[in-house]
């Protein structure tokens, strides 16, 4: 009984850091509504459909992000908006995308980076995945940099796929990556 309530305990507060405001890593995810609820949706064949691209910075802030975005056969972008503090874009989302916010538009909450406004061709279950930048040296990686002096760069968890027509409804959930070993520790 004392395993099963540590086990609970234990998934409450990973749950709820991972979305509190002051968490000590940000996350980056897709989400077809713009509050960052909803991680699956199944629209019509040739149906449009939105894919939002939102961010939670640590407690550091966000000021610049790197990273892309693997987009399935079936899914079609047709208009992309993006966030109006951001200032500066290198690269595209399918090749990889360093974005900056303007000076003095440090985030500290939520923010939405990208609307994309996409069509489903139909078909099979799928799923539009944020991936690694594959120019970001030493390796592909997915990152922020902070608001801090000099806005270091610190990385940051994936938290979510948009699912696209999943089966069961909803799509699996995010969860992180980790060994049995890591697991058994922490009894």
């Amino acid at each position: 009984m004392k395993k099963a309530l540590l086990i609970a305990a234990a998934v409450m507060f990973v749950a709820s850091a991972a979305f509190a405001s002051d968490a000590p890593i940000g996350y980056i995810g897709i989400y077809s509504d713009g509050a960052h609820s909803v991680n699956t949706i199944c629209p019509a064949a040739y149906s449009p459909f939105h894919a939002w691209i939102w961010c939670l910075p640590s407690v550091n802030g966000l000021q610049a992000a790197e990273f892309a975005v693997a987009f399935p056969a079936t899914a079609v972008t047709t208009n992309t908006a993006h966030n109006p503090l951001i200032a500066v874009e290198l690269g595209n989302l399918a090749g990889g995308i360093s974005i900056a916010l303007a000076e003095g538009s440090c985030q500290t909450d939520w923010v939405w980076l990208y609307d994309l406004t996409m069509l489903y061709l139909g078909g099979v279950q799928v799923k539009i995945d944020i991936i690694p930048h594959p120019g970001t040296l030493p390796e592909p990686a997915y990152q922020f940099a902070t608001c801090e002096l000099g806005y270091p760069i610190e990385p940051c968890i994936y938290l979510t796929p948009l699912y696209l027509c999943w089966t069961p409804d909803p799509g699996p959930l995010g969860v992180q990556e980790t060994n049995w070993g890591a697991i058994k520790s922490l009894f």
